[in-house]
């Protein structure tokens, strides 16, 4: 089973790798991804670079609640851990 912290990290790198610009103490799961400055393609690809990372495949409803990154940490917690055997 994967931790928060763990799925954390998939996040905070895909936010990195889609805009290594942003200072990495500004991430935090209380911060949405537009605080920090990404537009909704950047969000995208933070979402689908974090899916691909954890193997996972989820429609885009989903997300439809998540409004920062814990949230996001949330909903791929969840789901990463409900497919655990």
């Amino acid at each position: 089973m994967l931790t928060r912290e763990e799925v954390f990290a998939v996040v905070r790198a895909n936010i990195l790798s889609v805009r290594p610009d942003i200072d990495p103490a500004e991430i935090g799961e209380d911060r949405s991804m537009t605080d920090l400055g990404c537009d909704s393609l950047d969000r995208m690809d933070v979402v689908v670079g974090s899916l691909d990372a954890m193997g996972l495949e989820l429609n885009s409803e989903t997300f439809a609640g998540v409004h920062d990154i814990g949230g996001l940490v949330d909903v791929l917690l969840a789901n990463a851990n409900a497919n655990e055997p």
